[in-house]
């Protein structure tokens, strides 16, 4: 595990964020859902990890509108800048 960050590039753990980019990932039943660019999202937890990944950021997004069923995926470093793929909202 890595090291836990409170706030990175103006990003923080429960931010509201919109998604830039289509994101894949499975759900809790591990249903496979494909989210389109401009989904909205929350950051989960923002932690800095060894080279080359660096830092990641967690981002959990709802796939039904009602936040009972979600997927998670991490944007780090070693995808590029942080604001190719997240926009605060």
């Amino acid at each position: 595990m890595g090291e836990l960050l409170k706030e990175w590039n103006g990003f923080k753990p429960g931010q509201n964020v919109k998604l830039l980019v289509e994101t894949m990932g499975a759900d809790h039943d591990d249903i496979e859902h494909t989210m389109p660019a401009g989904s909205a999202g929350v950051i989960d937890h923002i932690e800095r990890y060894l080279p080359p990944q660096g830092v990641g950021v967690t981002v959990w997004i709802p796939v039904d509108g009602t936040n009972e069923r979600g997927i998670v995926n991490v944007f780090d470093e070693a995808d590029g800048h942080i604001t190719n793929f997240l926009e605060a909202k």
